[in-house]
């Protein structure tokens, strides 16, 4: 596991180590009771100069301050140190004559004007020290440490060539070049505290990630950075020029030798916003050049696609740069967008040169007419980096939008208009599913619609097959078909058949409406499936239908009859109430003469009446039951369904809440034993009193 090992110079000279822990506290950097270890850039060479720097151990990664294999070196004149109120803790490097590039993590806790730099035999006090406002210590070595920082001095630096910064992208196996004033040594016993020499070594790029660049110290034919080497520059080299390409952030271990993993902040990744702080290159002694800025702007937003006969509809972007025109500039550009290119416009060039003496250049999309009926697609042109020139941040990338000369395509639309079919037996009913499928626009012609089936249910067998398609009549916006259930001898259960519209190149599918469902309601049993009182439906909420069948049922020993009526084809359920309330249970819908129980008990021969009835309505010619019970929350409730004197057939049991009033309990006179109990009281007497 890595340490996080957070670099900060104190004040080394003559090897000795001076603490000054309330800033240094004060900052975050370490804490009194911390010990300190020297970090810079180590190779088969080491980076220091005439400060010291000591490590502060926060978690799992070492933040570097050194140069290990390093030679000494008095080049790179715009690199120094570091330091706050005169003691030196990193390296940092002059990028405009008021503005230093260095670390973060070095930076962090340094006071606006306390801040020091010190090159060329001279110190510079800061004006204001900048640190990356999404700076974060805790993530130091991955890419949201965002750990960089600037010191504007209170004073150009005269004499001194500041360095240009560098806008590419460095490349894996891409050299770099190291500066510092950590400690020096080589690879095999690391660093060796030498601190503050400046040093230089190389080393390759191994990985790079979104913010970061990575390398690790293989041998002693490479560089690496150590403790004091922290905000220092890691240099690529294009064209003979050196540029600013990382920033020393840190590495594996605080020692530095080989096997050690080190990284630097890309800078890159940091562009816009060192160049929004420092505003020059430092390209110059003068003061730095400016770059160029350039925006980008779609100065003809709309393009269409047009016919050979028509005159021709293109879009144009306007690419302009501030500044100098004495010389020509090359612009990188990629693109994007919903629009493809070749396919819906012309291939446009990834560079394009804005021509010497021309503050401006234009660019053109030019649409390709297809068959294909589309919406209007969009192309945006986005401006890519280079150390050539800097970027109008309000003006980046432009859009210009194609628009489609093709007929528009009517849109399809699905739904089940009846999503519940059943099995039924003949003399029945028919109880089918339908699905409705609607299209927009017009309707001069038919149009056929593609689609697929799925679901539990098997097409051909549990319903009437369903064709691949079906045809919208010409004059009409929709049409109807049905899902037929085929009546089968198989206990199932409900089965779904799943519709999904199939995409074709006559219309275009609404995506929120491409699917719909018809569920297909079994009525086979098993044999006896819930004939037993241990083998009872569980029923579960408020409003519950469960679809069963007492044709093979008989009688259990000890079991009641329903309403003191005999019979030998009762079937059992249960039911736990979720509420407290009055609740309706019903086997409206039924196919033969019922008679209903309820009770409540764990055992069949230990149960407690409820409530009982025969006919729900007698006179009116319902012979199916009903009650109304006052239900308990969370009590178990035991359903008895028989058959008037052992009538057998389709059970439909309801159970639903019931209404506060006592209308559903009216009283019935029943056709048989006086004996007959009505909806939820024992006997008439019962309810005369409740009345």
């Amino acid at each position: 596991m890595r340490k996080i090992w957070f670099s900060s110079w104190q004040k080394m000279w003559n090897g000795q180590i001076h603490r000054r822990q309330n800033a240094l506290v004060y900052s975050q950097r370490f804490t009194p009771a911390e010990t300190f270890e020297p970090r810079a850039v180590m190779s088969a060479v080491s980076v220091s100069q005439s400060g010291a720097m000591a490590l502060h151990q926060h978690s799992q990664t070492a933040i570097s301050t050194r140069i290990v294999n390093g030679t000494q070196t008095s080049d790179y004149p715009a690199v120094g140190l570091i330091g706050e109120s005169g003691y030196h803790f990193c390296t940092g490097t002059l990028i405009a004559p008021q503005y230093v590039l260095t670390a973060a993590h070095c930076a962090e806790g340094v006071g606006n004007t306390s801040g020091t730099f010190t090159v060329g035999g001279r110190s510079y006090q800061t004006e204001r020290v900048y640190v990356h406002p999404n700076y974060n210590r805790n993530a130091i070595g991955s890419d949201s440490a965002n750990d960089i920082a600037i010191y504007k001095l209170s004073q150009p630096v005269i004499g001194i060539t500041p360095m240009d910064i560098f806008r590419g992208i460095p490349q894996v196996g891409q050299l770099l070049t190291l500066v510092g004033f950590g400690g020096g040594g080589n690879g095999t016993t690391g660093t060796n505290g030498d601190f503050g020499i400046k040093r230089v070594g190389t080393t390759p790029i191994d990985q790079v990630t979104r913010t970061l660049i990575h390398w690790d110290f293989d041998n002693n034919t490479e560089a690496n950075t150590a403790p004091g080497d922290s905000g220092g520059p890691a240099f690529v080299t294009i064209n003979g020029v050196k540029y600013i390409a990382g920033v020393t952030s840190g590495g594996d271990s605080p020692n530095a030798s080989i096997g050690d993993h080190s990284f630097d902040t890309r800078v890159d990744a940091y562009a816009d916003w060192i160049t929004n702080i420092a505003g020059v290159t430092g390209s110059g002694t003068d003061g730095g050049t400016v770059l160029p800025t350039l925006s980008i702007v779609a100065t003809d937003a709309a393009a269409a696609e047009t016919t050979v006969s028509q005159t021709a509809n293109t879009g144009t972007y306007t690419i302009s740069r501030t500044g100098s025109t004495t010389s020509a500039l090359v612009v990188s550009l990629s693109y994007s967008g919903s629009a493809t290119s070749a396919s819906d416009y012309s291939s446009l060039p990834t560079q394009v040169t804005i021509p010497a003496g021309q503050s401006s250049v234009t660019l053109t999309v030019g649409p390709v007419d297809d068959s294909l009926s589309e919406p209007s697609e969009s192309v945006i042109a986005t401006l890519q980096s280079s150390s050539a020139y800097n970027f109008d941040s309000r003006r980046t990338s432009a859009t210009v939008t194609i628009a489609d000369n093709d007929r528009v395509l009517p849109t399809i639309s699905l739904q089940a208009t009846d999503s519940v079919a059943a099995e039924t037996r003949v003399g029945q009913t028919v109880n089918r599913g339908q699905y409705q499928i609607t299209r927009t626009g017009s309707t001069t012609s038919s149009l056929t619609v593609y689609y697929t089936v799925s679901g539990s249910a098997t097409n051909g067998s549990d319903y009437v097959r369903l064709g691949d398609s079906i045809t919208i009549p010409a004059g009409r916006k929709s049409v109807t078909f049905s899902v037929n259930p085929v009546d089968d001898a198989l206990a199932e259960g409900t089965e779904n058949v799943v519709l999904t519209l199939a995409s074709h190149s006559n219309y275009s599918v609404n995506a929120t409406r491409e699917s719909a469902t018809v569920m297909i309601q079994d009525n086979d049993l098993a044999n006896r499936t819930n004939d037993n009182f241990a083998d009872r439906v569980q029923l579960t909420g408020s409003s519950v239908t469960a679809i069963s069948d007492n044709r093979a049922a008989t009688s259990e020993a000890g079991e009641p009859n329903p309403a003191e009526i005999s019979g030998s084809k009762s079937v059992w359920f249960t039911w736990t109430a979720p509420s407290s309330g009055r609740f309706t249970i019903s086997t409206s819908g039924s196919s033969f003469d019922t008679t209903l129980g309820v009770y409540t008990g764990g055992s069949v021969t230990a149960l407690r009446l409820v409530a009982q009835n025969d006919d729900a309505d007698y006179f009116g010619g319902i012979l199916t039951s009903e009650v109304t019970i006052n239900a308990v929350a969370g009590t178990q409730y035991q359903i008895q369904v028989n058959g008037y004197k052992n009538a057998s057939g389709n059970i439909a049991l309801q159970l639903n809440s019931a209404a506060t009033s006592f209308a559903a309990n009216r009283p019935t006179v029943t056709r048989r034993e006086t004996v007959q109990i009505d909806s939820a009281f024992q006997t008439y007497s019962d309810l005369a009193r409740r009345l």
